[in-house]
């Protein structure tokens, strides 16, 4: 078992490392590439709900026309996640901010929890996983500073945030279940 927590763990480092290398070069991209990534993104994302109903336009036109001869018209099945799809697509640079540190923050947090036994609290490695989270987010911002056309952006601190400590969050709880599986009932009260 732990020779599995290590492998998970290293495996977690290189995963890590290349997810901060990605954030890197996404933001070393000039004004026009991002913008560009962002609208084909967001034109992918919007498109869904576009196509789950490509001919609704043909089957409403029919509809009216049976509609005014006195028959019942077909029933339409909107997407139901029409609305989250347009958000997603108008706010698709900052969902975007929220899935990547949504990575950064489940590879740290596995790093933490695979790797972590030398830190004499477990609690304390997940504190520094979490600040080291953080510091990236940051420095993602600073690092915008010195790419021409971007500019740091306080609002996509939170929503880094919102994906780095969901990660975590489901990291600990994953980890806790393990934990309460393989120790005897009690046992877990008895080392603390």
């Amino acid at each position: 078992m732990a020779r599995v927590k290590h492998i998970v763990g290293w495996i977690s480092v290189v995963l890590l490392v290349v997810t901060l290398a990605s954030i890197w070069m996404l933001t070393e991209q000039n004004v026009e590439q991002t913008s560009s990534l962002s609208e084909s993104t967001a034109r992918a994302v919007e498109g869904r709900a576009a196509d789950v109903r490509p001919d609704a336009a043909q089957e409403s036109q029919a509809g009216d026309a049976v509609e005014g001869a006195g028959s019942a018209t077909a029933t339409d099945h909107p997407d139901p996640l029409a609305p989250v799809r347009l958000w997603m697509g108008a706010n698709i640079r900052r969902v975007a901010h929220t899935v990547e540190f949504f990575f950064v923050g489940l590879f740290a947090s596995l790093v933490a929890v695979c790797l972590g036994e030398c830190l004499p609290c477990a609690r304390f490695r997940y504190v520094l996983a979490l600040l080291f989270c953080a510091v990236c987010s940051v420095g993602d911002q600073v690092h915008k500073i010195f790419v021409p056309g971007r500019h740091f952006d306080i609002i996509d601190l939170g929503f880094d945030a919102a994906g780095y400590v969901t990660a975590m969050l489901l990291v600990l709880l994953v980890a806790a279940l393990a934990r309460r599986a393989t120790c005897p009932i009690g046992a877990h009260a008895r080392r603390r």
